[in-house]
């Protein structure tokens, strides 16, 4: 069992520029969306009626924790402390822990923000440990067979959601699983990413989400350099082995206005063809990459942020999927938008307003 040790080393005050107050106000806004449409079980609909949806709590709740990192709020982390309990109480039919794979990184950036190991240590013992130890779910997976049942679940037409189904599982599994599985999860989105398929958009979902979830994962990792992407169907990416390159396919991919369609190979895309979701993963992919690779994306980031407060909902706070969109708001969508908005404090630090703690993190086994 791993324990989480958290220690505030600094308080830092910031001033915030003009067009970062905006995005922190259309943030704000959606952060209170999702505390008012939170269920009483800690969990999200996908469009506010029914029950908790289960696969969207760790992408949807991650917007809470980063408004909180960013600005503060004991309403935010509390519901954000519900979603994490939500996931400790998911369990499937047969009575053991259920994870989403956003789920884990939800629960270790949980811990980190509320200084309490509870939900990091639930990730740590529940589905790390378990995978190591070749019992986790009802099939009894160990890490590869996880990775494996993923990628087949994400076939066909979601064949490019590999990428960033992977995204954050890599990272989260280096802090409290183990470097063995982090790299398995690190090639399940090498891998991902040369099965990405942008021939057909009427009959695969988004490639640019798969491009989004290789750039952030990679980067979130620490991975630069790669073995060149073997991508027969997806001639963009296909041969580029450095993170700055697929974080410059993907900067390329970007429309004047800060929007991405949701697909690269559109025959003659028009403004509802431009996506709230993928726009969101996009920033927090050139985020994570400008870390990793040291390049500076934020004319990219700061004019996408600015497209995604034009999706937001003035009555409720929450978000469109795209211009014209007139269904119910998606929640997930929702909670995504509002992550992309807010800059880690890693950014924070160079345009923003406090106080922000810095964390230092260390695990150990007990």
């Amino acid at each position: 069992m791993r324990t989480l040790t958290i220690t505030c080393t600094a308080t830092i005050f910031f001033i915030f520029s003009q067009t970062a107050q905006a995005s922190i106000q259309a943030a704000k806004a959606g952060a209170d969306y999702l505390v008012n449409v939170q269920l009483v079980d800690g969990g999200w609909s996908w469009e506010n009626g029914g029950t908790s949806a289960e696969n969207i709590t760790g992408a949807t709740g991650i917007g809470l924790i980063r408004y909180y990192d960013a600005i503060g709020g004991s309403g935010y982390l509390n519901a954000a402390k519900d979603a994490g309990d939500y996931i400790r109480n998911h369990t499937y039919t047969n009575g053991e822990n259920r994870f989403s794979t956003f789920d884990p990184y939800f629960s270790w950036k949980l811990s980190l923000s509320a200084g309490d190991s509870t939900w990091s240590d639930h990730a740590a013992t529940q589905f790390f440990d378990e995978l190591t130890a070749g019992t986790y779910g009802p099939n009894n997976y160990d890490t590869a067979g996880f990775v494996s049942a993923v990628q087949v679940g994400r076939t066909g037409t979601w064949v490019n959601l590999r990428p960033w189904e992977f995204s954050t599982i890599a990272l989260t599994a280096r802090n409290i699983g183990n470097g063995g599985q982090a790299d398995l999860f690190r090639q399940g989105i090498l891998d991902g990413l040369n099965t990405l398929d942008n021939t057909a958009p009427s009959n695969v979902y988004s490639d640019l989400i798969g491009v989004t979830g290789g750039v952030r994962g990679l980067a979130l990792d620490g991975l630069t350099t790669f073995t060149a992407i073997n991508s027969p169907l997806h001639a963009g990416i296909n041969g580029i082995n450095t993170l700055s390159g697929l974080a410059g396919y993907l900067v390329n991919q970007q429309n004047t206005d800060g929007s991405w369609y949701w697909h690269s190979n559109l025959t003659s895309p028009g403004e509802d063809d431009k996506d709230t979701q993928t726009t969101a993963y996009a920033i927090l992919a050139l985020e994570a990459a400008a870390v990793a690779a040291g390049t500076n994306y934020d004319s990219q980031i700061a004019v996408a942020r600015n497209w995604l407060t034009t999706m937001q909902d003035g009555a409720t706070g929450g978000f469109h999927s795209f211009p014209g969109d007139t269904d119910p708001l998606n929640n997930e969508v929702s909670g995504e938008a509002t992550a992309a908005l807010v800059p880690e404090p890693i950014s924070l630090m160079l345009l923003s307003l406090g106080p922000i703690a810095l964390l230092r993190r260390s695990h150990s086994k007990r």
